[in-house]
């Protein structure tokens, strides 16, 4: 998944347990520079930051 072409865009992201999270995408961050070793997103859903990882995705929309 390509998650850095959704770094400051608002998304729709629909998660592997089945939520669905609309938000803002404040930042991406590389696999290389997380310690989790994994592609993640920080997004801002109602005010409050979150950090979703690639392999919680299951798909992700501009919104």
């Amino acid at each position: 998944m390509k998650l850095w072409k959704f770094n400051r865009t608002d998304v729709i992201i629909t998660l592997k347990n089945g939520s669905v999270v609309r938000g803002f995408v404040e930042d991406y961050c590389d696999a290389s520079d997380n310690d989790e070793e994994i592609d993640s997103l920080m997004v801002d859903v109602d005010g409050t930051l979150y950090e979703y990882f690639e392999d919680e995705i299951v798909s992700i929309i501009e919104s």
